[in-house]
């Protein structure tokens, strides 16, 4: 796994007139290095004056966060490791014994819910708290609460009739909509805010009717392509901002009308733009490479793919964000947040947490928390306050392993807590990796930071062996894209059984079906049905990105 380097660090200090006051080496990159080099990280001032600010204070007494002991890139593995984002299993409701949809395979040993009697009043999340047992460590006394709470099948709130999405809040009639807000009428999309009509397309913004496209805002009608703005009715184009009806151009701004940046009479571009078929796509993006470097209208940001923010420094994917550092999809209003994996929509103060949104203030060391603050080591609680070591909460303050007390009690018995925490190096870090709900390669985590199924446990890390052979009923028909021209394949769309047929994975294999809106989209802008998964199409597009390192 690549590093940052230390003459990264020392420029963006030059660069941002942030003292480097200590380097310290990574306990985990440093215990696993084959060749005897000694990864070093630094503690800036800034880092300094953020502990100081986000340290809480209980019974009178102020506990410093303490300095890291992980890298950066080992402190978002270990975080990431905690997020199944699209690996989805068939089990039991734990409560109704109906067939479900999960994020959990059938054997993990989790209570599972429906997602919506997991959010109704059916049951009630206090009556599973308990009592510190302080004979044991603070990672013993969750791993017990985090097998006894049940966990909600998917993750999503106030969607509708959009039942196969994941970590997406406010959408509707969405299909394998992935860590998205605000989107309609979309399919097989990840990161899109504020999207409609759009399918195949990532991270993106306030688009509508696009198709496979990747790091594009306020766009429209725009296909294969990436990191456009402002633009319409462009295809197989990169790096454009405010064009309209162009084919295979690159770095244009304010055009119209144009053929691989070639100017041309809108007879000529529609006439050529009828005789294109997909397999233009590679040729197109060989002669115009992608430009590495994505920030736009930004202020004293470094990092990749950022848009509007300011003061951020090791950002990735960031819009509409400041005073942020070692963010990881940041955005909508999120401000003085670091160490954190997509934390937006008005988060404030956040500190080594991942999908925390909404309004959350002042939280740390959690996992999927909104509409919270003062939360401290929890997981999955919602519209709750002054929470410590939590799991399932909603509604509540001042718990201490869903277990509720008076303000007085709680802050004296969470001062003890975290002093225990304090001689067992538990304090001050994420969550240990064993108690992650999921096995390393079911996260994404594996997708950014791979690791072999053999050394896994080196890291700490588990491992998922459950496997779901899909079986295929004999009656149904079965099509292999593959073995189809483009002109066939849009021939295909024009079936009109073709939504309970089967297709069969030009690269894995694994079969695949198509959907009713997915089908009415292809025959509209005449596109050919898919030949690959949905899974590997959304492998393809991460591949065109640029990676999370970070050079001088």
């Amino acid at each position: 796994m690549p590093y940052t380097n230390r003459e990264t660090y020392e420029f963006i200090s030059r660069q941002t007139n942030d003292p480097i006051v200590e380097w310290k080496n990574c306990k985990v990159s440093n215990s696993h290095s084959t060749d005897g080099t000694q990864h070093l990280f630094p503690i800036y001032q800034s880092d300094m004056d953020f502990y100081e600010k986000i340290s809480p204070t209980f019974n009178g007494k102020k506990f410093l966060i303490p300095t890291p002991t992980l890298c950066p890139e080992e402190r978002a593995r270990r975080r990431l490791a905690f997020r199944n984002e699209r690996k989805l299993y068939r089990r039991k409701c734990d409560f109704s014994g109906k067939s479900i949809i999960s994020i959990y395979s059938p054997d993990k040993p989790f209570k599972v819910y429906d997602q919506k009697i997991w959010r109704s009043d059916q049951w009630n999340t206090l009556d599973y708290g308990k009592s510190y047992d302080f004979s044991t460590s603070f990672t013993e006394n969750f791993r017990t609460l985090a097998l006894s709470v049940p966990r909600p099948s998917l993750i999503g709130a106030n969607n509708e009739n959009a039942e196969y999405i994941n970590l997406t809040a406010d959408s509707k009639n969405c299909y394998m909509v992935i860590e998205s807000s605000n989107a309609e009428n979309c399919l097989y999309g990840y990161r899109l805010q504020k999207c409609t009509n759009c399918m195949d397309s990532n991270f993106s913004a306030s688009c509508e009717l696009c198709y496979e496209i990747d790091n594009c805002f306020n766009c429209y009608q725009c296909f294969y392509s990436i990191n456009m703005r402002d633009s319409s009715d462009c295809r197989y184009c990169n790096t454009c901002y405010n064009c309209t009806f162009c084919f295979g151009c690159a770095n244009l701004q304010n055009q119209s009308y144009c053929i691989y940046n070639k100017q041309v009479s809108k007879e000529e571009f529609q006439h050529f733009v009828t005789s294109r078929t997909t397999n233009d796509y590679l040729s197109v993006r060989n002669q115009y490479p992608e430009t590495k470097n994505q920030i736009r209208q930004s202020e004293h940001s470094t990092g990749n793919y950022l848009t509007s923010t300011k003061n951020c420094q090791f950002c990735y994917d960031g819009y509409d964000a400041e005073d942020c550092k070692y963010g990881e999809h940041i955005w909508r209003n999120a401000k003085n947040c670091m160490d954190v994996s997509t934390i937006g929509r008005d988060a404030e103060l956040i500190y080594e947490c991942i999908n925390t949104a909404l309004s959350a203030y002042h939280n740390a060391f959690s996992t999927i928390c909104r509409n919270v603050h003062d939360v401290l080591y929890s997981d999955l609680c919602f519209y709750s306050h002054h929470c410590f070591g939590c799991v399932g909460l909603r509604n509540q303050q001042y718990c201490i392993f869903n277990k509720q007390y008076e303000k007085a009690e709680y802050e004296r018995l969470v001062a003890q807590i975290i002093e225990q925490m304090q001689t067992t190096w538990e304090r001050g870090e994420f969550f240990h990796p064993s108690l992650s709900p999921f096995g390393y390669n079911e996260t994404v985590a594996n997708e950014q930071y791979p690791l072999e199924k053999g050394t896994f446990s080196q890291y700490g890390y588990q491992w998922s062996d459950f496997s779901s052979d899909t079986k295929i009923p004999a009656n149904i028909e079965l099509i292999d894209p593959k073995t189809y021209t483009d002109d066939e394949r849009k021939t295909l769309t024009d079936d009109e059984h073709i939504t309970s047929k089967i297709l069969i994975c030009s690269v894995s294999g694994r079969p695949f079906i198509l959907q009713k809106m997915e089908v009415a989209f292809y025959r509209k802008y005449h596109l050919p049905l898919p030949k690959k998964h949905p899974d590997i199409r959304h492998q393809e597009r991460m591949q065109i990105r640029s990676s999370e390192m970070f050079y001088s």
